[in-house]
């Protein structure tokens, strides 16, 4: 690494989880946050301020004004422009050494593979079922590792997903047919535990990336309004139409 990188990494580099040997590891790293709503941006800011190599951002939404209250890389002034030009904007000039593709596409059937292929990890960052069920399945089928999270209210959840581990997935958790979640402008959320989730996202990632150990299989379940924790194991359902009888091992 260069002097200039090592200072910006000091205090990343001096931990006893990341070092030098984990900071080159960041820097070798293919990542790809699908969503740039208020979990991507937290998450996106954080990993791309940590290193990450590559960074692939993908949102086909443009920045409205309801949603600044919780998106915290865009501005005002972004309001009508494309999400995921914004926020590659704004984290170019965070951490211009990084390589950055904003990519203004939504996920679907015919392009998730190509999307998603080449990744070492995903962000799942989006905020509907639909979205959340292809980047699952083809996480699984790709053998990528998939870190999801949602907010919802004063209430959060982060689930860690390694398909080579015998864990259940996301369908497992949310089978095919379960009622989708409104909106965040419709339900409501609170920025600072959209924000916290996303920040926790991409925590996680740099532990995967490091290889420090993942509790895989597990959905950590957040209470704002107590500030509690709650964790439970994710088994495989016989009835996914994913992972259902595999072992993945």
């Amino acid at each position: 690494m260069s002097d200039e990188q090592y200072l910006r990494y000091a205090a990343q580099i001096a931990t006893a989880t990341v070092g030098e040997h984990g900071q080159q590891a960041l820097a070798r790293a293919q990542v790809t946050v699908v969503g740039l709503g208020g979990l991507g941006c937290a998450a996106a800011h954080y990993l791309a301020g940590a290193g990450i190599g590559r960074l692939t951002l993908l949102d086909a939404d443009v920045v409205q004004l309801s949603n600044l209250q919780r998106q915290t890389l865009y501005s005002t002034a972004d309001v009508g422009h494309a999400k995921a030009d914004c926020a590659a904007k704004r984290l170019a000039a965070v951490n211009p050494t990084i390589s950055l593709q904003a990519m203004q596409q939504r996920v679907t059937a015919a392009n998730v593979c190509q999307l998603l292929s080449g990744s070492d990890l995903v962000l799942d960052c989006t905020d509907n079922l639909a979205s959340r069920y292809l980047i699952n399945d083809q996480c699984y089928a790709l053998g990528i590792p998939l870190l999801s999270a949602a907010a919802e209210g004063m209430n959060g959840q982060l689930l860690c997903l390694h398909p080579q581990h015998a864990h259940g997935c996301y369908q497992c958790l949310y089978p095919s047919g379960v009622q989708q979640s409104a909106a965040c402008e419709r339900v409501g959320v609170v920025g600072a535990v959209v924000g916290m989730m996303g920040t926790l996202q991409a925590l996680q990632a740099v532990k995967v990336l490091t290889g420090t150990e993942v509790e895989w299989g597990k959905l950590f379940l957040f209470d704002g309004l107590n500030l509690s924790w709650q964790s439970l194991n994710l088994p495989r359902s016989v009835q996914c139409p994913r992972c259902g009888g595999n072992d993945g091992n």
